[in-house]
Formats: C-alpha cells, structure tokens, sequence
C-alpha cells in the first residue's frame, strides 16, 4: 500500500463550525492546495472490519444500488473501506454546506472517488477486483474488464447482479497494454471536480510533491500521509 491517497477535495475553506463537527466525529487536518485556491481536507477514518454491518447501513441510504453490487462483487474478506468514505463525505457536505469530492485509492485495490453534495450524493465511481462501478443518477453501469497481453481472463459477472433494480451490465473491456491505470477513478473525478488539482499529481507514482501543499490547522489527527508534500509548515492545532 505505498500509493494510497484519501481525503476530501473542497472548493472553498471550510468554516470552523464544520470543522468543529469534523474533529469530534474523525479528527482532520486541513491543507491548502499552493496557488490554487482548493482545500484537501485528511480524516481520521478507521479501516472498517470485513462485514462491519454499520459501514454498510451508513452508506445505503446514499447509494443503495451500488452498495448491493459492491456486497455481490466482493467477498467476505473485503472490508469496503470505501464505505465508510462514502458516508464520511456525506456527512462532510452537509457540515461544511458545500460540495466535496471524497476519494480513497492505492496501487493494489482500491480506487473509490464520489462527488457528494449537501442534498445527496451525485456520481461515485469505484473499482472491485475486475469490476468498474459508476453510479449516477440513482442508476448503475458495471464493466467487466481484463487486461491486455497477461493470463486474466474475463471475468463471471454474478447472477445476483439481475436483481438489483437500475444496474446496467456492460460488455467485457479489454485494457490496453499496462492495464488498469494508477488511480483512474480519483484523477477522472479530479479533472472533472475543479481545475487545479494537477498539482497533486494523483495518477503518477510521484503525488504530493514537497511544496504543493500547505498544512493549516489540524484537529484530532495527529499525522496525514499528505504531511510530506507541506514539509509540517504552518501548522496550527484547534
């Protein structure tokens, strides 16, 4: 797990009153994207167990369709991270009355970026094994895919996908050579989220480069995998 990324993408400074209610529900540390006039907002989220119940009844009334096919298209030993992220960026909008932009990914497994509003979640897109999700609109596209030029074969969509109501079952993709791209979800949603976010440089083996970001309060968490691109400067603890 050398290249996970979490957090939440704002457009604008939160104010304190949100960030009070973030603290006491995750602790958080606040950054500045440098010259971009965007804010990166760290959680200190626990990785849920496999099968955590309460992960799953949070993030349901969210998104159920894609929380059903995610149960199907995992097994019992996925924790569904992205789960808990998914509420905790709900729960964020609402704090902080403004649009956010959660995302969690690695270089192995996970990459999960949604754009939840105040009123309710607006797109998600996420990957599972050999499956990529995106919900919209209360409706949800599956494509199967394998990669180009390796052993993986297509992969066996399960029945029990049929029964969940608004899913659409795309034809298997065939990625080509290099395969699935680092981050493809997260850097997409990004793009598509506000300009400026290159800086970041999510999608290369290099993201956060030292500098980009300034550290500029924290509450409750006590250290960010994001520290290193603000060297720990400006630092003020709530």
């Amino acid at each position: 797990m050398g290249y996970r990324i979490q957090g939440l993408l704002l457009r604008a400074r939160p104010d304190g009153a949100g960030l009070t209610a973030l603290e006491r529900a995750f602790g958080y540390r606040l950054f500045e994207l440098v010259g971009r006039g965007l804010w990166l907002i760290d959680l200190g989220i626990p990785e849920p167990v496999p099968g955590d119940r309460a992960v799953i009844r949070a993030a349901r009334p969210l998104a159920s369709g894609y929380v059903d096919a995610l149960r199907v298209l995992g097994n019992d030993e996925e924790t569904l991270e992205q789960l808990a992220w998914l509420a905790a960026s709900a729960a964020a909008a609402r704090q902080l009355r403004q649009p956010v932009l959660g995302f969690l990914s690695d270089d192995e497994q996970l990459d999960f970026a949604a754009i939840v509003k105040p009123e309710g979640v607006e797109v998600i897109g996420d990957k599972i094994g050999q499956y990529l999700l995106r919900w919209e609109n209360d409706t949800l596209a599956i494509q199967p895919f394998c990669n180009d030029g390796t052993n993986d074969e297509p992969p066996a969509p399960p029945e029990e996908l049929s029964l969940i109501p608004a899913v659409t079952l795309l034809a298997n993709e065939t990625l080509p050579q290099g395969g699935y791209p680092l981050h493809g979800n997260v850097a997409a949603e990004m793009s598509s989220f506000a300009e400026g976010t290159s800086a970041l440089g999510i999608g290369t083996w290099n993201f956060g480069a030292v500098g980009s970001l300034t550290l500029v309060e924290a509450g409750g968490l006590g250290h960010s995998l994001w520290d290193r691109a603000a060297g720990e400067s400006g630092a003020r603890g709530r």
